[in-house]
Order: C-alpha cells, then sequence, then structure tokens
C-alpha cells in the first residue's frame, strides 16, 4: 500500500492496520514481536485457549501480515481485558523492520488516545533458530526512537519452543544470546529474559502476569528527588498530597509482586490494583493542580 500525498506514515500505516472496534479506558494493551515464526500467534492461540484462531506460519510466506488485536478476558478476572498485538513477523520477504516497527508504533499511538495502557513488550525467539542474534537488539533500538522510553520500558525477551529436556545445543544458544554482542546490551538497561518451556495454557499466562506486574511496578528510587522538591514547593497543608502518593506507590509495589507470585490471579486481587492505580493518578493530578510537575515525573508515570 502506497502512501498518499500529504498523509504521515503513522496516518497511512494505521488505516492498513486492524484498529480495536471497542477500545476501553484500561484495557491493558501487550505487544508481541519477533522474527517470523518465533510463536506469536501459537501463544495468543494458546492464551485464548484457541478462541483466537490465528493463523500458524510453517513456511517462509507470513501469514501475519496485519497488526492485529485481541482482546482477552484474563480467566480469573473476566472484569478486565488484555489486549494482546499480534505483529508482523520481523525480518520477513514482505516489509522492511522499519515499516512493521513504524505500524506497531501507530497503532500504540493510538492506543494511548483510546485510554489503553501499555503493560510492556514480549519479543520472541525461537530457541533454535539460527537467523542474527542480534536482530532484537537493533529492532528494540529502533523501536525505542519510535515509541520514546515508554515502548521499550518493560520488555521481556522470550526463548520459545524448547525440547525437553533441552538440548545441549539450546542451553549453549541461551547463553550466546547473553553475550554482550546479542542479547546482553538489552539485559544490562534491564530488559529480562525468560524461557516459553512449554506450550501449556499455565506456562502462558505466567508469563503474561510478569508483563502485567510490570506495568503497575515503579521504581521510586528514580523520582525520590523531584517528589521530595514538589513536597517542599506546597504549601504546608497541601504536603500531605505527596505522602498520600508515596503510601499509594508503596502499595502498588506490593500488589505488583503479589501478582508475579500469583498463579490464579484473583479478581479481587486484579479489581485492587486498577482501583490503586486509579487512585495514584488521580493525587497526582491534584497535585499538578497546585505545582509544576516535572516531566521527569509525567514521564516516570506515562502520562501524555
Amino acid at each position: 500500500m502506497k502512501a498518499r500525498k500529504g498523509v504521515h506514515t503513522y496516518e497511512r500505516v494505521w488505516l492498513q492496520d486492524g484498529a480495536l472496534p471497542d477500545p476501553q479506558s484500561y484495557d491493558i494493551v501487550i505487544p508481541l514481536l519477533g522474527i517470523q515464526g518465533s510463536g506469536k500467534s501459537t501463544l495468543i492461540n494458546t492464551l485464548t485457549n484457541g478462541i483466537a484462531q490465528l493463523a500458524i506460519g510453517h513456511d517462509i510466506d507470513p501469514c501475519t501480515q496485519a497488526v492485529q488485536a485481541v482482546p482477552v478476558a484474563h480467566p480469573g478476572s473476566p472484569t478486565h481485558r488484555i489486549v494482546f498485538l499480534d505483529t508482523p513477523g520481523l525480518d520477513s520477504t514482505t516489509s522492511p523492520d522499519s515499516e512493521i516497527l513504524e505500524r506497531i508504533a501507530a497503532w500504540l499511538k493510538k492506543s494511548y488516545q483510546d485510554g489503553m495502557k501499555l503493560a510492556g513488550v514480549i519479543y520472541l525467539c525461537e530457541i533454535s533458530q539460527t537467523r542474527d542474534l542480534s536482530a532484537a537488539r537493533k529492532n528494540l533500538d529502533h523501536f525505542e526512537k519510535l515509541c520514546g522510553d515508554r515502548g521499550t520500558k518493560n520488555v521481556i525477551l522470550v526463548t520459545t519452543k524448547w525440547s525437553s529436556p533441552p538440548s545441549d545445543f539450546e542451553m549453549k544458544r541461551e547463553t550466546d544470546l547473553r553475550a554482550p554482542a546479542h542479547w546482553g546490551h538489552l539485559v544490562r538497561r534491564g530488559f529480562r529474559m525468560r524461557r516459553l518451556e512449554d506450550a501449556s495454557s499455565d506456562c502462558a499466562w505466567s508469563l503474561i502476569h510478569f508483563s502485567l506486574a510490570d506495568a503497575f511496578t515503579f521504581d521510586t528510587q528514580k523520582i525520590k528527588d523531584d517528589l521530595a522538591g514538589m513536597r517542599e514547593s506546597l504549601k504546608k497543608r497541601d504536603r500531605q498530597l505527596i505522602t498520600t502518593l508515596e503510601e499509594l506507590l508503596l502499595s502498588q509495589n506490593n500488589m505488583a509482586l503479589e501478582l508475579k507470585r500469583d498463579e490464579g490471579l484473583s479478581d479481587v486481587l486484579w479489581n485492587q490494583l486498577v482501583a490503586n492505580d486509579r487512585r495514584l493518578r488521580d493525587t497526582l493530578r491534584q497535585i499538578g493542580t497546585k505545582v509544576s510537575i516535572s516531566q521527569k515525573v509525567k514521564a516516570f508515570f506515562k502520562f501524555f
């Protein structure tokens, strides 16, 4: 599809991909990236118990050619939706990686406008694949340029299609991936590596729990000085707002850690987490009516 004259690339690529017809506030978005055949569509089919019925490719022709949103109610918390984003395979024969990443970034930009929340990015790589191991580094660096830090704040690098038990070749490949020339650079930046050891629903949802917990976890040490500065700038009677914010952040982190540990996420825990996140952001908005909030703090909380 060629760009129409005068149409920005983001607008052009948005038109050719699948919009979510009923975006809801507090939908949680998890994009799945990876080269063709890494298991993105397979993972979504597993998470939906096959309801999504996404086509699976086994040859050089990619099955996923559009950015496709798949909304799913968590099996333990049906009142809230997670939107998995199936994406065209990188390193494909049909489109350059830069164009595919721009299309994903465009979809996410629209999701922000609709009030949806990005949990993080899951980048999949088949453990036995022999193609360029540095592809993830190059693609995620480019994706960060398109989306900024908000797009790559929480990234999980996932190896798929493991044997049982793992073969010596697979173990060596995992070691190779951790090398500085490949994923080591990304791991030092805070990206995490995980195995998707089997094709079970339990294994798939355990991975998703980590990504969901990341969406609600905040390292307050990064903005400690900014919070102290805001406290000093507030009138004495309003300084309790900073204390309230800090208490909400502590509760948020504790619940997020519980989410990582909980194999069967309860509706009660999820509702508490979302409600706490709303109170946190409402408190920050109240502070913003009384004192200037730094761009660092706005970015930290993903205010756009």
